[in-house]
């Protein structure tokens, strides 16, 4: 039987709401955010939602989830010659968004939830520390309360990339909204969708003045009207605004976001409830925290055993997996300080030095990965517990 293992949470459920949403842009013809012939300002509609939504003061929908990870940056100040902290367990638009803004990353060892471990940020703070960006990774999100404390204790920013975290939450607040700003993704495997898209949430108004000049080439606009850059306040920027067809089909995939996060959850139950929790270790949570179940990761005790898992599965149909084949520190940008241009940019600014992410490393590979696609069901998991208990069985021998 071959299992269901995509990531894609809210594809599953676009329907004929999202088709009916992007039909009436089409006809209106006004599928730019603030100029057409019939605008229906459905941007403005998602900004409002999603602020409600997630109980801030500003949203601004964006392109993708890099635009959104690079205007907090931007928002926070961070430029050259800065030091950024995060994971190298992450995408690599993480790290891309720190170096385009001409700043460095520097990356400190993740602990067995694989997000990053708030005992070794502080050791790792220099000079040139600017913020600690949080990855909140799989739903899951980092130890904020530790966090929060030491960025307090340093004057340190604090920017969550919360792209793979919408819905989860730290005792009330949701992941995304308890630092400085939260940088969000709508891409095609997050919680919910409308293919590219992304959007930053802040309840800074500076971060969110700063964040909606730069995504609209630096200009300053009110309302629909053409921007102006002769105010004595605006900035060059770039192009990063979110079309009216993203943000129908992104407004409709919201009103389905509980739907979705109670189906995982549901998924994610069902398999801890069967599973023997005396072999298999669940990837811990941090206290007082709700995540949203876009995978189930178990922890081995070496990687011998975590390869014989990952290949027993595989004969079986079902695709545990580690979660990436490399960490981010060994891509060759960081290994080789490799840039686009000839003047080796940022890496001519503030010279990036690798820090030993062993702990990291060691974690990373006896660790696997099942994605809980919205199409399984009851048949597809009780298979999976069916296997899992055999293997069980098999090393027990």
């Amino acid at each position: 039987m071959r299992i269901p293992n995509d990531p894609f949470l809210g594809t599953h459920y676009i329907g004929k709401e999202e088709l009916k949403a992007v039909t009436k842009i089409m006809k209106s013809k006004s599928l730019f955010r603030y100029h057409g012939p019939d605008m229906q300002y459905v941007t403005d509609k998602f900004e409002k939602e999603m602020a409600k939504y997630l109980g801030v003061k500003y949203v601004l929908a964006l392109c993708n989830g890099a635009a959104a990870l690079k205007l907090a940056c931007i928002g926070n100040g961070i430029g050259p010659g800065d030091e950024v902290l995060m994971s190298p367990l992450t995408f690599i638009a993480s790290a891309s968004s720190v170096l385009s803004c001409g700043a460095i990353p520097k990356f400190i060892n993740v602990d067995e939830t694989l997000n990053i471990n708030a005992d070794e940020i502080e050791k790792n703070i220099t000079k040139k520390t600017k913020a600690i960006m949080v990855v909140h990774i799989q739903g899951q999100a980092c130890d904020m309360d530790k966090i929060m404390k030491i960025a307090k204790k340093h004057n340190l920013k604090v920017i969550e990339d919360a792209a793979q975290a919408l819905g989860s939450k730290v005792k009330n607040k949701f992941s995304g909204t308890i630092g400085d700003c939260g940088a969000f993704s709508l891409q095609a495997g997050k919680t919910i969708t409308c293919g590219e898209g992304g959007f930053l949430a802040t309840n800074n108004k500076k971060i969110y003045e700063t964040a909606k000049m730069y995504h609209d080439n630096g200009g300053f606009r009110v309302g629909p009207n053409y921007p102006t850059w002769e105010n004595g306040k605006t900035i060059f920027g770039e192009n990063f605004k979110m079309t009216e067809l993203q943000s129908a089909i992104a407004l409709e995939q919201l009103k389905k976001i509980n739907t979705i996060i109670k189906k995982q959850e549901e998924t994610y139950d069902y398999l801890i409830s069967k599973i023997d929790l005396s072999f298999y270790n669940i990837r811990p949570t941090v206290k007082n925290h709700t995540p949203i179940y876009t995978s189930l990761i178990l922890n081995f005790d070496d990687n011998n055993q975590c390869q014989r898992f990952i290949d027993y599965m595989a004969k079986k149909e079902i695709g545990f997996n580690r979660y990436n084949s490399h960490l981010i520190d060994e891509f060759d940008t960081f290994k080789y300080s490799q840039s686009w241009h000839e003047s080796n940019f940022p890496y001519n600014i503030l010279k990036f030095k690798k820090t030993n992410c062993d702990k990291t490393k060691a974690i990373f590979n006896r660790t696997v990965l099942f994605n809980l696609s919205a199409s399984l069901e009851k048949k597809h998991l009780d298979y999976i517990v069916k296997a899992m208990m055999e293997f069980k069985n098999n090393e027990s021998k």
